[in-house]
């Protein structure tokens, strides 16, 4: 029989910037090239994130709770609680600005190294 690891969310929002699986991760149970999953909550008044984009992939947002202004390609939409999507391979996006504590669940499939790109214009 396969052994179960356990993580824990709460450990990982500090030591891991939320990332719970994925290629970058140590070797063990949660280094895998296949996916990577990401647990986070961002408080009011948080930075976000800057513009980027994904070369390689699918990433899918899950909002679990809270709302946020969130840029996908030329679009700001607000996300709140309940709402997913699904940001396609190259297109730029960007957490804008925090309205109600957020916390969201994010996956991106494959885990590719250095597949975030910065790009130049902000919000």
């Amino acid at each position: 029989m396969a052994k179960v690891t356990v993580g824990n969310i709460n450990q990982q929002q500090v030591a891991k910037r939320g990332w719970l699986v994925g290629q970058f991760m140590e070797d063990g149970p949660f280094k895998d090239d296949n996916v990577e999953i990401c647990y986070k909550t961002f408080t009011v008044g948080d930075p976000g994130d800057k513009l980027h984009q994904h070369p390689v992939g699918r990433e899918y947002v899950i909002v679990l709770q809270g709302r946020a202004k969130f840029r996908v390609g030329d679009d700001v939409l607000e996300i709140k609680k309940g709402d997913y999507l699904t940001i396609p391979p190259g297109t730029p996006d960007q957490l804008i600005e925090i309205i109600e504590e957020l916390t969201i669940v994010a996956v991106r499939t494959p885990s590719v190294p250095n597949n975030k790109v910065f790009l130049t214009k902000q919000a």
